[in-house]
């Protein structure tokens, strides 16, 4: 368990662990979310009969852990909390590996210095960086050591060998919906997502799953985020619009007006939003507006700022164990985490989650086929080289959050 004087202790190591990176704020706490769902508390891996991980190769010096992460530049504060959780899961583990960190910067060249000076320490295995180009560069390295980053390759990109990849990405939240949805014989989708790249990837997964489930995205419309009206948008993708056009046809061939009331499309079973709490907050009145009230709506985990929000009621989220779960082993942990600068978020379990995939695949102690019941969602080592998250599904309601049924 996470020792209640954890964040002193990081505290005072991080000078001794830090190499190449810039003296960091301190900031305050944020809190950490509530916690309101049950699920077990994080375990140790199960080790089914598989394929065995390739061993790391030798190094020129002590064998350890090599974390490079933006600290300096924009994604700091991203970085801190990751770097936080890491650390943290470090200290619980008693036969932990030497850790050290290193500032990748944010240029191309300030990237490549801290993973040739992490490889000149003698690293005999990376962990990080967390940005999608950062991770398609070392890639591009061909690294001579394993390395777990923690974003993914873009599709149909190959990744080298003992190249694994883990990360917080909103297209599992969007498998997880689909997988929720398909269980529950909701099968075909409207989905409402920004107008950015998170948002089509998102709609992607989504769409892949369902079809193969047999069911599909019927219909999908971008919005800009930040834009208060989105009725236009919203009208058509829903139908109304279409509802209100035949109405206006009627009418011109009768000659007269009549009674009318807009109605959406019927040949649908759910909706998908993906959106962050401040959009929902604009967007979900308005798809209630335009005749959605019937339809379960699923969200982006993102949704959910852990604040009561009676306008959001209703609404379904899959999310990781860290931000929706209960129990004493992750209390215990998540208190710990909101006294340190970074805060206890997302990122922080992501963090936890990497230092115990990168130290049970440094002592191959991990193989192909493995689960981990870990902070960031149930980890599972798929194929090759992805770690993908099983996460939970949840639907907001008046006292907290309820568990869907898996």
């Amino acid at each position: 368990m996470l020792k209640a004087l954890l964040p002193k202790t990081l505290a005072a190591l991080l000078p001794a662990l830090m190499f190449a990176c810039s003296e960091i704020p301190e900031r305050p706490p944020s809190p950490a979310p509530r916690a309101q769902v049950s699920v077990p508390p994080p375990s140790a891996p199960r080790l089914p009969a598989a394929s065995a991980a390739p061993a790391p190769l030798a190094s020129r010096g002590e064998p350890g852990l090599a974390l490079l992460l933006p600290l300096s530049g924009n994604f700091s504060v991203t970085a801190e909390a990751v770097r936080d959780g890491f650390l943290s899961a470090s200290f619980d583990d008693a036969a932990h590996p030497r850790v050290r960190i290193y500032d990748i910067g944010a240029t191309p060249d300030s990237l490549r210095a801290a993973y040739q000076k992490a490889l000149a320490d003698g690293a005999t295995f990376l962990v990080g960086p967390l940005r999608k180009e950062d991770v398609a560069a070392v890639a591009g390295f061909v690294p001579p050591v394993p390395v777990l980053g923690l974003n993914y390759l873009d599709a149909g990109v190959s990744a080298p060998f003992n190249f694994f990849q883990l990360g917080l990405a909103p297209e599992d939240e969007a498998r997880a919906v689909a997988r929720q949805a398909l269980a529950l014989g909701q099968r075909r989708a409207l989905a409402l997502v920004p107008d950015a790249d998170w948002g089509a990837r998102a709609l992607d997964a989504l769409d892949e799953t369902l079809r193969a489930g047999g069911g599909q995205v019927v219909r999908a419309q971008r919005y800009a985020q930040g834009t208060i009206d989105q009725s236009k948008a919203i009208a058509e993708l829903m139908g109304v619009s279409a509802s209100e056009e035949r109405h206006r046809a009627l009418s011109a061939v009768l000659g007269r007006k009549s009674e009318f009331e807009p109605q959406r499309r019927g040949d649908v079973d759910l909706i998908f939003l993906g959106a962050r709490s401040q959009d929902a907050r604009l967007l979900i009145p308005q798809l209630r507006f335009n005749r959605a009230g019937d339809l379960p709506v699923y969200a982006t985990a993102l949704v959910y700022d852990g604040k009561p929000a009676a306008d959001l009621n209703g609404l379904r989220f899959c999310d990781t164990p860290w931000s929706i779960g209960e129990g004493e082993t992750l209390a215990a942990q998540k208190a710990a985490a909101a006294a340190l600068p970074s805060g206890g978020t997302r990122l922080f379990a992501l963090g936890r989650d990497a230092y115990a995939l990168s130290s049970g695949l440094a002592r191959s102690s991990l193989h192909v086929g493995d689960a981990v019941d870990g902070v960031s969602g149930r980890l599972e080592w798929r194929g090759a080289s992805v770690i993908g998250r099983e996460l939970a599904c949840v639907q907001i309601s008046g006292d907290g959050l309820r568990p869907l049924a898996p």
